[in-house]
């Protein structure tokens, strides 16, 4: 049986961390005096004790009956630091250096109440100043803790920084061709698209957050797969999609308008410019002027060719690498296969060029 405590604490800092490599901004700054709590402590220890140190900063904020020197029952194995690390290991974070268990690396087996920390010279001053904190002072250490794990990740990229007549706006559109017609279940669509508008909205300090291809909106309160935000207000929702049903779920479309509280809902879908319901114009209007709400759908393909002809060629590999980014996050996608696919179209694409 699973200590929940401990359970969720590694929940919280994975949610945590997923939260900031989606944009997510801190709470607040965190005063340095108080970062230094972890880091003058950690930085010049191996990743298991890093490691133990940031779960017994999130563990802190869920068991308030923590003795601040047992070692909680449960915390090796499945439920524990194996799942810790795996999880952040999955999501290139490198600050535990990929130790796979932390606990059993620092000697916590068999009955772990044997173990008190206020006399392991490993933690002994950790948690003491741990203890000191008020409530809020480790709340605070805590999104200092996720923004280490944040900035210690190295994500893989699909493309090299290649010369720029590498990137013409003929071969760029060639990629995203190629790029557009993996079978991916939506997931490169979506995600290629919600690429080109971060970058390109970087430019007017929007920021652009995405959804799981297959999470459901009402599920997780967003009005569509792509938001686009200027601060905190929403000023814009976008749906993609590779399939021709979403002409069923018109009225789901004025629903997440009305939530967002925008004057126009947006779709990016396959095949417009060869469905005579949408193509020409004069075919759109009939099919839009009946919906009491304005819906913009647009043609996927020319969605890219439009942006690869704004971008520059920094900007256009940058495009390439965050979408595989975005599919290398288990949160978003983290399937392999989609992962493998894309990768090799990039580097079939590369090889055609050389």
């Amino acid at each position: 049986m699973r200590n929940e405590h401990v359970y969720n604490s590694v929940k919280a800092i994975v949610s945590r961390l997923d939260e900031l490599i989606q944009g997510g901004k801190l709470k607040a700054g965190i005063p340095r005096k108080l970062a230094n709590t972890f880091d003058k402590h950690v930085d010049d220890h191996g990743g298991s004790v890093r490691l133990a140190c940031v779960f017994f900063v999130s563990y802190i904020l869920q068991d308030s009956d923590w003795d601040f020197a047992s070692v909680p029952v449960g915390i090796r194995g499945k439920f524990g630091d194996k799942l810790l690390s795996s999880e952040l290991s999955q999501r290139h974070v490198m600050f535990h250096k990929n130790i796979t268990a932390f606990g059993e690396n620092l000697g916590w087996k068999g009955n772990v109440r044997n173990f008190d920390m206020t006399s392991d010279t490993r933690f002994k001053s950790f948690v003491g100043n741990l203890k000191q904190l008020s409530k809020r002072d480790r709340k605070l250490l805590f999104e200092h803790v996720c923004w280490r794990l944040l900035e210690s990740r190295h994500v893989r990229q699909a493309l090299p920084p290649l010369p720029n007549d590498y990137l013409t706006y003929s071969r760029s559109l060639n990629l995203c061709e190629s790029l557009l017609g993996l079978p991916s279940e939506g997931h490169v669509q979506q995600f290629l698209i919600a690429s080109f508008l971060l970058i390109h909205r970087a430019r007017f300090g929007h920021h652009i957050m995405t959804h799981h291809p297959h999470a459901s909106d009402k599920y997780n309160g967003t009005c569509g797969d792509i938001e686009e935000f200027r601060d905190e207000l929403l000023v814009a929702a976008y749906e993609v999609t590779v399939r021709d049903d979403w002409k069923n779920r018109l009225p789901d479309f004025r629903k997440k308008m009305q939530q967002g509280k925008l004057k126009r809902y947006v779709i990016f879908a396959a095949n417009v410019n060869n469905s005579g319901d949408l193509f020409p114009a004069a075919n759109l209007v009939k099919f839009t002027e009946g919906l009491e709400f304005d819906l913009a759908i647009v043609d996927v393909r020319d969605f890219c060719a439009v942006f690869c002809a704004e971008l520059s060629a920094e900007e256009l590999i940058k495009v390439v690498n965050q979408t595989y980014a975005f599919l290398q996050e288990p949160s978003l996608c983290g399937r392999s296969d989609l992962i493998d696919a894309y990768r090799d179209a990039t580097a079939r694409w590369v090889d055609d060029l050389a």
